[in-house]
C-alpha cells in the first residue's frame, strides 16, 4: 500500500490521531533542530498528516521539553550499545578482529557508532536511520535489533496490523552501515 492517502485512512480506522501535516519550512526547521535530514519517505508521510496518538513523536512541538525527549530517544541505542557492548557474541566480519579486552571492545564499538548513520525515532522504540535510500525501520530495545519493515510504509501497514510481519522479504532489504550488521546479535 504505497498510496500515503490510503496508508493514512487506514491508519486512522486504527486509532492514530492525526493533526495538519508538516510543512517544507517546518520541515526543514526541524532538521535544523534535531542536526538531522529526514529520509524521503518520511517526509512524505509527515506532510500527509503528522501522527500525534500516543508512541509517536510530535515534530510540531518544539517546546525544550519535547525537544529533549526526542533527542534523548535518538541517542538511547547508541548510549545501550555502548553500555552492553561487553555482551555482544557476534562480531561481523566488516568490522575487522574483534577486540580482545572489554575497554578495546567499547572503544571499537564507539568508532562504529560515529561512522553509523543517526536514528530517527517514529513510533515507542521503533526508528528509522538518516538515509539517501530507501530505508528499514528497525525495533531497537538494548541490544535487541530487528527489522520491522522494510521501509516507514510497510512498517506502518505491519506496526498497526494491517499486514503481517512474517511477510517481510529479509533478502530485499536496503543493507544499513552498522544497523542492519546488529540484527544478527
Amino acid at each position: 500500500m504505497q498510496n500515503l492517502k490510503l496508508l493514512k485512512k487506514e491508519l486512522v480506522k486504527k486509532g492514530v490521531a492525526f493533526e495538519k501535516g508538516l510543512s517544507n519550512q517546518e520541515i526543514i526547521e526541524i532538521e535544523k533542530i534535531y542536526n538531522i535530514t529526514f529520509p524521503i519517505e518520511y517526509i512524505e508521510f509527515l506532510k500527509i498528516g503528522l501522527p500525534v496518538s500516543k508512541g509517536f513523536y510530535n515534530w510540531r512541538d518544539l517546546t525544550p521539553e519535547n525537544i529533549n525527549r526526542i533527542k534523548e530517544k535518538m541517542n538511547i541505542p547508541f548510549i545501550d550499545i555502548i553500555n552492553y557492548c561487553d555482551e555482544i557474541d557476534y562480531w561481523p566480519k566488516g568490522w575487522g578482529i574483534r577486540p580482545e579486552t572489554d575497554q578495546e571492545l567499547k572503544k571499537k564499538i564507539e568508532l562504529l557508532l560515529k561512522e553509523a548513520p543517526k536514528l530517527i525515532p517514529v513510533y515507542i522504540h521503533r526508528y528509522i536511520p538518516v538515509t539517501n535510500g530507501t530505508p528499514p525501520i528497525f525495533s531497537i530495545m538494548g541490544l535487541d535489533i530487528i527489522y520491522y519493515g522494510k521501509n516507514l510504509f510497510q512498517y506502518l501497514e505491519i506496526e498497526f496490523g494491517i499486514k503481517e510481519y512474517n511477510g517481510i522479504k529479509f533478502e530485499k532489504i536496503e543493507h544499513i552501515k552498522f544497523w542492519s550488521d546488529t540484527i544478527n546479535w
